[in-house]
């Protein structure tokens, strides 16, 4: 396989997790600061989401599952240099930082697909993101309707693949896209030119040609998130780049989505711990920019 074919599977393992359509019972849940909805719906000009750059994620691990795929991959071709592709991957692993690591950085947003029917719209938060993401239940919870998320990220939401484990599943595990990577992986790299010199060039290709999938992979032990991530990969930090930097101290990297965010027939809730009076505030200023949204206070028992 030339590096083109495998660019190919690439692109096609994208589009297989990019989204384009969603049900209509299907929300994204993004938990944040209790102020958040405040700072979105000061205008139409603000009413967007920063996307951060992937070295902030709570998750050490984030960007590197897919390394271990890599690795192992490495481990099975029958190149003459696969040790030192081996050794190469697991620089990759060890990197504080995955800019200096691949050369690219790479901003994204993060929701919680939760189905929401009718009538369960104050009870469809959750109470372990309240202690994990949402300012220990004392900050609020974003509920956007996942097709209206489309445009917000146009070509830039994907779902999330748990797991970098290839065993198991019966029939269906030869379509799984860990197991796919993994089998262009181990195709392109037992067909890299043989001299030294020239291998660990083509190998710095491939490592280049598999980073837009960095972010689609997590630990199994986070399946219960379902998450749609939206990302977007830069060359640098450049402002010509569209990156911004906020204000605090150190400053941090985030590009901005489209317009749009909060929509109509989305749902704010506030944690339990919240100031309820942040609810009413947020009911004001929907209607102000006239948003036909629902807005709660979570009634999770927390302590």
């Amino acid at each position: 396989m030339n590096i083109n074919d495998y660019r190919a599977r690439v692109s096609t393992l994208l589009d297989e997790q990019r989204v384009t359509v969603a049900e209509p019972t299907e929300y994204a849940a993004h938990y944040t600061g209790v102020e958040t909805p405040r700072l979105l719906l000061q205008a139409p000009a603000t009413n967007l989401m920063r996307q951060f750059d992937g070295d902030y994620m709570n998750d050490p691990e984030e960007g590197r599952y897919l390394v271990d795929v890599m690795i192992r991959a490495a481990k099975k071709c029958t190149h003459p240099h696969k040790e030192a592709f081996v050794e190469r991957l697991a620089q990759l692993r060890t990197s504080r930082l995955l800019y200096s690591a691949y050369n690219q950085c790479t901003f994204l947003s993060c929701w919680t697909i939760t189905t929401i029917k009718a009538g369960d719209e104050s009870t469809s938060d959750s109470l372990n993101h309240w202690r994990f993401y949402g300012s220990d239940g004392k900050g609020s919870c974003l509920m956007i309707p996942l097709t209206n998320l489309l445009p917000v990220f146009p070509n830039q939401l994907y779902r999330v693949t748990y797991g970098t484990e290839t065993r198991g599943g019966g029939a269906a595990a030869a379509t799984r896209p860990v197991r796919q990577l993994e089998q262009a992986l181990v195709d392109r790299l037992k067909d890299i030119r043989k001299s030294y010199g020239s291998a660990m060039i083509d190998l710095e290709e491939v490592i280049q040609a598999t980073h837009p999938l960095l972010f689609l992979f997590k630990s199994s032990e986070y399946a219960s998130e379902r998450e749609v991530r939206s990302i977007v990969h830069k060359g640098n930090y450049a402002q010509a780049s569209g990156v911004v930097f906020d204000n605090r101290d150190p400053k941090r990297a985030y590009i901005e989505s489209n317009v749009g965010l909060i929509s109509d027939n989305s749902i704010i809730n506030f944690g339990p711990k919240a100031d309820h009076k942040f609810a009413i505030e947020t009911m004001g200023l929907a209607g102000t920019m006239g948003l036909n949204i629902r807005v709660f206070v979570s009634t999770k028992p927390y302590r």
